[in-house]
């Protein structure tokens, strides 16, 4: 071989390791999970997130008030805002009623006795519910029959376990892909939860 066309084999060599050593981390990275709910349902959902919804209520007549202090700097503040213009015009052209937004959890906490513990999602790997209905609940008849008090065990990355005798993830649902579409479960109805990652 000449000298000019080794030096290209062997540059075209490293440029192909350095492609593969970058690619591989992204593969590694895929998420998933096996989802079984407690009507006995069973999923394998690609991408998923934890996410919360929430909504903002309307502003009171006469201005937000909310009770806090005026803003630092004499009275001045300032707003940014970016986004496609669609966005930002359904945005102020929606009126002043309650605004509705979600966005995904980053951590999830389990409560045993008067311990609250923070857990980040990325080091769990399964978690796991329980449900008791709750005796003499105060709630209308057509509620009652789904009204539990939750508890949940968690098994980290390291191994350990975190468990719980109370868990309350308000409107937290867990999407993810199927075959089929977009999925969406609420916790309320997860059993248990297994991520691959």
């Amino acid at each position: 071989m000449t000298q000019p066309l080794a030096s290209l084999v062997r540059v075209g060599a490293v440029l192909v390791a350095c492609l593969a050593l970058w690619a591989t981390p992204s593969a590694a990275q895929d998420t998933s999970a096996e989802v079984r709910t407690w009507a006995g349902q069973s999923w394998r959902l690609a991408q998923p997130s934890l996410e919360v919804f929430y909504t903002i209520p309307a502003p009171a007549k006469g201005g937000p008030d909310y009770g806090a202090p005026p803003p630092s700097g004499g009275g001045k503040s300032s707003l940014s805002m970016s986004g496609p213009l669609q966005a930002l015009e359904s945005f102020f052209d929606s009126g002043p009623g309650p605004r509705q937004g979600h966005r995904q959890a980053e951590s999830i906490t389990i409560r045993r006795g008067a311990v609250e513990t923070r857990l980040p999602l990325a080091s769990i790997t399964s978690l796991t519910f329980t449900r008791q209905p709750v005796a003499d609940s105060s709630l209308p008849p057509y509620l009652v029959r789904r009204h539990f008090r939750h508890a949940a065990t968690a098994v980290l990355t390291d191994g350990s376990r975190v468990e719980g005798d109370y868990v309350n993830l308000g409107t937290l649902i867990l999407r993810g892909q199927t075959a089929e579409g977009r999925l969406d479960i609420s916790w309320e109805d997860i059993e248990s939860v297994r991520f691959q990652r």
